[in-house]
């Protein structure tokens, strides 16, 4: 089979609405937006919004973290207003996952975003099973719903529209 036909590949005029756009763009405190032509990993490389995010773990509250998400830039000529939309519903992603970790009734997260292989993070998920919401990027499965319950430390989140990186 020819590799070629194994791989996606667009093309698109470079975005300078969304490079000023980014630059400008001010949202919560420890909110940073950048944008980089990087490997989101699981094969997908190309333009991405990094959205930074300084907060607390959504299992210990006491503990701050730092968290990449990773957005795809779409392959697209659009006009300064719907790349400033674009941003907006970016933001709004983010804010939605954040806001499925840390919803929480009687100790139980029937939201939990999906991390694992293939699985769009910013999906609202009905709670899957238990392992579902377990998994990590690289598939590995954790024993506990507590991200430090076991030796994985670090995760990420590859979906359709993004990504997330948590940092130490």
């Amino acid at each position: 089979m020819n590799t070629t036909l194994n791989r996606m590949t667009q093309e698109a005029p470079w975005p300078a609405a969304l490079v000023k756009l980014v630059h400008d763009l001010k949202y919560r405190d420890n909110w940073h937006f950048s944008l980089k032509h990087l490997d989101r990993g699981q094969g997908s490389v190309g333009l991405t919004l990094i959205i930074h995010i300084e907060t607390v773990d959504t299992y210990h509250h006491e503990n701050p973290i730092r968290i990449n998400h990773y957005m795809l830039v779409p392959s697209a000529s659009y006009n300064e207003a719907s790349w400033r939309r674009w941003l907006l519903d970016q933001i709004l992603l983010v804010e939605r996952h954040e806001a499925c970790e840390f919803f929480q009734i009687d100790g139980q997260r029937p939201y939990a975003p999906h991390h694992g292989f293939g699985e769009d993070p910013y999906i609202i998920w009905d709670r899957g099973t238990d392992q579902d919401a377990r998994t990590s990027y690289r598939n590995e499965k954790r024993s506990t719903d507590d991200p430090e319950g076991s030796s994985t430390t670090q995760f990420s989140g590859q979906g359709s529209t993004g990504a997330m990186k948590q940092w130490e």
